[in-house]
C-alpha cells in the first residue's frame, strides 16, 4: 500500500498563497494622515542637536522606511520582503532616534560633531532603505529567480511545533549551564552550540501553524507566549535584553508576512521593556559579571527586578533619581544616528575611506578556522572600528562589543554614492535569499527559515556585515537540510 497523504488540517501547504492584503485607499490614507501629523513633532520636537534641515530628512527617512511595509500589506501578489525587516529598524534606530539622541559619548568625552556631518548622516539614513528597496526590486527585474532553488519544505505542524520547542527548550537549558559554569566556554565550541541551538528559528518553527487562518491555535499560541516567558527570565538572568526582543520581532514579521496584518502591541511591549529595563542593566553587570559573586540563577533574575523596581519607584535609602535621564539612557539603546554622524565626521578627514577593507573577512569565511589559525574574527570590523572612532579601548572589545552598523561601514569603505551603491547590492543579496525561501509555494519550513532570516537581518544591521553575512551559506545550507530531513522523516511516519 502507498503511504497516505497528510491530512489536509495537519499540513499547511504554501501559506502565502492565502495572503490577503488589506484595503488599500483607507491605509494609503491612514499613513498619510499620520505622516502629516507626525511633521510637526519632528519640526519642534526633535532635539537640539538636529538641525532643521536634519529634521525634515527624517520625518522623510521614516516614511521611506515604512514603505515596504506598505506595499506589502495593500500589494496584490505582493512578494515577501525582507527590506520590511531592514525598514522598521532603520525607523528605529535612525530616524525616530532625533527624538531622543542629543549627544554622543566616546571614551575620551563628548564627541564633537559639526551640524553639517549630522545634517550628512540623516541624509544618508534617509535614502539607505530606498537604496536597499531599489537593489531588491532591481533583483526582481533581472529576474534573479531563475537561477535560484525553490525549496518547499514542507513540514507538518505538529512536528515543526516539536522541534521547535525542543530547539527553544536546548538554547536556554545552554544558556543555563553556561551561567552556572557547567558547559565549556571555548569559543570554537560555544560558536558550535548556538548553530546548533538557533533559539530564533525554534520560536519562528512553534509560531507558524499558529498563523494558520481558520484554524483554532490557542495551545499553540500559549505554548509560543510560555517559552518566550521562559526566554525573557533566562535573559534577565543573563543581564541581556535582545533575546525578549527576538521573538516579539519574529510575531510582527510573521503576521506581516503571512497574514498581512500589521500588529503594534508587540512594539510597544518592546520599548517598554528597554525603556523599564535598560538603565539598570549596567548596575546588574557590574555586581553579578565583574565581581566573583555566588548568586543563583533564581537570584539573578530576582536581582535584575529589585534593581527596576528600587530605580523607577525609588528607595527609602538610595538617591534621588532623575527618571528623564533614565528614559535618555533607555532610548540610547534605539539610537544610531549620531554614531553614523561621527563616522561622516572622522571619515576621511582623520580616518581614510577603507575601501573594502571591513569586509575582509568574507575571503575566508567559508575555510575552517583549524585549516587558517590566523583568520580573522567575523566581527573583525567592529572591533576595528570601536577603537579607531573612539568608543572603546582594544581592552575594552573583549567585555564590550560596540557594532559598526552595516550603513555607516558602506560609508567609511566607499563614501556616500558608494555606499549608497553598496546598499543597492545588500537589497540584492535579501531578495535572493526571498526567492529561496519565501517564494509563493513555500512551504512551512523554508518559512520558518524566511523569518528566522528577516528577523536576523534586522537585528544584526547595527553590526558590520560580515559578522552576519559571513556564515549565511554554511547555517542555512544546514537548517534546509535539516528541515528537508524533517519533513521526510515525518511524512515516512505516517500510518500506511
Amino acid at each position: 500500500m502507498k503511504p497516505a497523504e497528510p491530512a489536509a488540517s495537519d499540513l499547511w501547504l504554501a501559506p502565502l498563497s492565502e495572503a490577503r492584503p488589506l484595503p488599500a485607499a483607507p491605509l494609503m490614507l491612514a499613513f498619510s494622515v499620520g505622516m502629516a501629523a507626525m511633521l510637526p513633532l519632528f519640526l519642534f520636537f526633535a532635539t537640539e542637536r538636529f538641525s532643521t534641515v536634519a529634521r525634515l530628512l527624517a520625518w522623510l527617512g521614516l516614511g521611506g522606511a515604512l514603505l515596504p511595509a506598505l506595499w506589502l500589506l495593500t500589494r496584490h501578489g505582493a512578494r515577501a520582503c525582507t527590506v520590511v525587516a531592514t525598514g522598521m529598524w532603520a525607523a528605529m534606530f535612525y530616524h525616530l532616534a532625533v527624538f531622543h539622541e542629543d549627544r554622543l559619548i566616546l571614551r575620551w568625552g563628548e564627541a564633537r560633531i559639526s551640524e553639517a556631518a549630522v545634517d550628512m548622516a540623516m541624509l544618508l539614513a534617509a535614502l539607505a532603505t530606498p537604496a536597499i528597496y531599489l537593489g531588491w526590486h532591481l533583483a526582481g527585474t533581472l529576474n534573479l529567480a531563475r537561477v535560484l532553488p525553490h525549496p518547499r519544505l514542507d513540514v507538518s505542524a505538529l512536528p515543526l511545533r516539536l522541534v521547535g520547542t525542543g530547539i527553544v527548550i536546548l538554547s536556554l537549558l545552554a544558556d543555563v549551564l553556561w551561567m552556572r559554569n557547567e558547559l565549556t566556554v571555548y569559543q570554537p565550541a560555544v560558536s558550535v552550540i548556538s548553530v546548533l541551538t538557533p533559539s530564533d528559528l525554534g520560536f519562528a518553527m512553534v509560531l507558524l501553524p499558529t498563523l494558520r487562518p481558520g484554524r483554532a491555535e490557542r495551545g499553540g499560541r500559549l505554548l509560543f507566549w510560555g517559552l518566550f516567558a521562559a526566554g525573557a527570565v533566562v535573559a534577565l538572568m543573563r543581564g541581556v535584553l535582545t533575546p525578549m526582543m527576538k521573538p516579539l520581532l519574529l510575531y510582527v514579521l510573521g503576521n506581516l508576512v503571512v497574514l498581512r496584518r500589521p500588529r503594534l502591541w508587540p512594539v510597544v511591549m518592546a520599548l517598554l521593556a528597554v525603556l523599564l529595563l535598560q538603565p539598570v542593566k549596567g548596575e546588574f553587570r557590574a555586581r553579578v559579571w565583574d565581581r566573583q559573586v555566588e548568586m543563583t540563577l533564581t537570584d539573578r533574575a530576582l536581582l535584575f527586578v529589585d534593581l527596576t523596581a528600587k530605580h523607577w519607584l525609588g528607595s527609602d535609602i538610595g538617591p534621588s533619581i532623575d527618571k528623564e535621564q533614565s528614559v535618555k539612557i533607555a532610548a540610547a539603546r534605539t539610537g544610531a544616528a549620531l554614531q553614523l554622524a561621527n563616522a561622516i565626521e572622522l571619515t576621511p578627514q582623520a580616518i581614510p575611506y577603507q575601501g573594502g577593507a571591513t569586509y575582509r573577512y568574507l575571503r575566508y569565511a567559508l575555510i575552517p578556522r583549524v585549516f587558517f589559525p590566523e583568520k580573522p574574527i567575523a566581527q573583525y570590523a567592529d572591533v576595528w572600528a570601536a577603537i579607531l572612532y573612539g568608543y572603546t579601548t582594544k581592552s575594552g572589545t573583549a567585555h564590550v562589543m560596540v557594532g559598526l552598523s552595516q550603513v555607516a561601514e558602506a560609508y567609511i569603505n566607499f563614501g556616500v554614492v558608494g555606499g549608497l551603491l553598496m546598499l543597492v547590492g545588500l537589497g540584492i543579496l535579501l531578495r535572493t535569499m526571498d526567492e529561496i525561501f519565501a517564494h509563493p509555494q513555500a512551504g512551512t519550513g523554508a518559512l520558518a527559515l524566511h523569518l528566522y532570516f528577516a528577523q536576523s537581518v534586522a537585528v544584526t544591521l547595527e553590526g558590520s556585515l560580515a559578522q552576519f553575512w559571513g556564515g549565511v551559506l554554511q547555517q542555512y545550507l544546514v537548517y534546509g537540510v535539516a528541515l528537508a530531513l524533517l519533513g521526510s522523516l515525518a511524512r515516512s511516519k505516517r500510518p500506511l
